[in-house]
């Protein structure tokens, strides 16, 4: 064991936030922190690296912490590094750092899939533990092996990657509710049985006035013999009720499908259209005779590293003034970025959805459900949500909108697993047209349809999921590794026969024309190591 947090206690304000009584982390384990957004995720590692004190209880260790932070980037001189760069150079110093427990705070944030494959990489090479923040679930399973689950302030540990916890916590949820229906039942039973045997000893016969002196004295002793058991039975029925374990009610995971229609749907086979398209940043090429479609009602991935740009396509397709994109004349497009501007931070968050819509209450407040907002929270107003909170009502807004065509810039940033997966259904069913941009490969795995890749300044076009792309390069791969290596032997069985032929032969003209093809030969076999 590295790592014991007992009896830990924090407030803030009148909330409790955290309420531990025991938990060990013990050496090497990986561990995965989940919770909703606000659940004190950060919280519990700030409590573990010290940063803060709770308010009772005691963090014992024998091991150095190193915590990275979420937004957390390290004085580097070099300007020209990017963002992810710069985080990749922080988490490296960082790992560098550390013999013991590592806390990372969401390091996949805004990291291109290279940089994700990359830290991946690396968490598995380190030996040391590891307690981990983050909402990319292919990170999770990967590299953990077990999850802690933060819910209601208390902690729970799970054995395994974040499938397993999630297999596990299906598991719980049904026999909860097994065991909440067998609750209700026996309750029900008992409390009918109480009344019927209540009911019974107030029925049983009065001494009927024909009966002499002593019948009606036999009688009378036969009928309290009688009522005294009775409420005897009634009494024991009574206390096996009270002893009857209280099972709390499950709370209502059932999903609340949706299929509302768009306000007009694209009719066209295509939204957008762009051909042989050309755009430069400076000195930098984006695109250079660039092509694609982008399939009406289909639910498409634009992919690509850091820097290819993806943005820029966005912004292009959003101001519709570039003769090489064309675009559907009846397409409404709804933008979702980062920057809420669609929000009136002073208002509440049922007003903000509810504003420019047509939508029913109804179906505004169900879709809030969906994102996981409770009816108390509606009335909250924007300035006071967390960041994620933000992300959903802007969501909201959105796919309650006239839009018909909607394009979402990285919309799982800041949201917790729970609010990705809740989101991922909602965009299933949505019937519109969605060009999606994100780095979350489990997100885009389970919402796209078709796929659009930015490579060498082209934009590659997919149709079908992403596994399906991935099997399909990872085969291409292959191939091309095969293929090189059988040109290898060649090389060397041609490199073979000149040399044996030059061991040999006498004739000096085709001894030098033999030595000029040996050394091309022999520079082939460099360039293709």
């Amino acid at each position: 064991m590295v790592l014991e947090l007992k009896n830990i206690l924090k407030n803030y304000g009148d909330r409790e936030i955290l309420k531990i009584d025991n938990l060990k982390i013990y050496e090497n384990e990986k561990i995965g922190i989940v919770g909703q957004n606000g659940s004190g995720k950060t919280t519990l590692l700030n409590i573990i690296s010290g940063r803060i004190k709770p308010d009772m209880g005691e963090v014992n260790t024998n091991q150095n912490i190193i915590y990275m932070e979420q937004f957390e980037n390290i004085d580097i001189d070099n300007i020209h590094l990017s963002g992810g760069e710069k985080k990749k150079e922080t988490f490296n110093r960082k790992i560098l750092k550390t013999t013991g427990i590592l806390l990372i705070d969401e390091p996949s944030s805004n990291l291109d899939t290279n940089g994700v494959n990359y830290i991946k990489k690396e968490l598995k090479k380190f030996r040391g533990t590891v307690l981990i923040i983050s909402h990319d679930r292919s990170l999770l399973d990967e590299l953990c092996t077990s999850i802690i689950e933060i819910k209601d302030g208390h902690v729970k540990k799970y054995e395994g990657n974040y499938s397993k916890y999630k297999m596990q916590k299906e598991a719980e949820i049904k026999r909860e509710q097994f065991e909440y229906v067998q609750y209700i039942e026996e309750k029900n039973r008992l409390e009918k049985a109480i009344n019927v045997s209540k009911n019974t000893a107030k029925e049983i016969r009065k001494t009927p006035k024909r009966m002499g002196n002593s019948e009606a004295r036999l009688h009378k002793r036969g009928v309290e013999n009688i009522r005294e058991k009775l409420e005897g039975h009634t009494n024991a029925l009574k206390t096996r009720l009270e002893k009857l374990e209280v099972k709390e009610k499950p709370q209502d995971n059932q999903k609340i499908y949706m299929k509302y229609q768009t306000e007009e749907r694209l009719k066209n086979k295509i939204a957008v259209n762009i051909e042989n398209l050309n755009i430069k940043l400076g000195e930098k090429v984006l695109f250079e005779n660039a092509s694609c479609v982008i399939k009406t009602n289909h639910k498409t991935a634009l992919i690509g590293e850091n820097g290819v740009g993806k943005t820029t396509l966005i912004k292009e397709i959003i101001r519709n003034n570039n003769r090489c994109i064309k675009t559907n004349p009846n397409m409404k497009i709804g933008y979702f970025s980062q920057d809420f501007t669609n929000l009136d931070f002073h208002a509440s968050v049922i007003e903000n959805v509810m504003k420019d819509t047509n939508k029913s209450e109804k179906i505004v407040k169900n879709i809030l459900a969906r994102l996981l907002f409770k009816e108390k929270e509606l009335e909250k107003q924007i300035k006071d949500l967390s960041g994620g909170e933000r992300v959903k009502v802007s969501l909201a807004k959105i796919l309650v909108s006239e839009n018909n065509f909607l394009i979402l810039d990285e919309p799982t940033n800041f949201l917790d697993i729970k609010s990705i997966e809740s989101l991922e259904e909602l965009l299933k069913e949505y019937d519109g047209t969605i060009l999606l941009v994100t780095h979350d490969k489990t997100f885009i795995e389970n919402v796209a349809t078709d796929l659009l890749i930015i490579k060498n300044h082209k934009i590659i076009e997919y149709s079908g999921n992403y596994s399906m792309y991935l099997k399909e390069e990872k085969e291409k791969t292959n191939q091309k590794q095969l293929a090189n290596e059988n040109d290898k032997l060649l090389l060397d069985f041609k490199l073979s026969q000149v040399n044996s032929e030059l061991s040999i032969t006498k004739d000096e003209k085709r001894k030098k024309e033999l030595e000029k093809e040996f050394n091309r030969l022999i520079q082939l076999k460099h360039l293709t190591n």
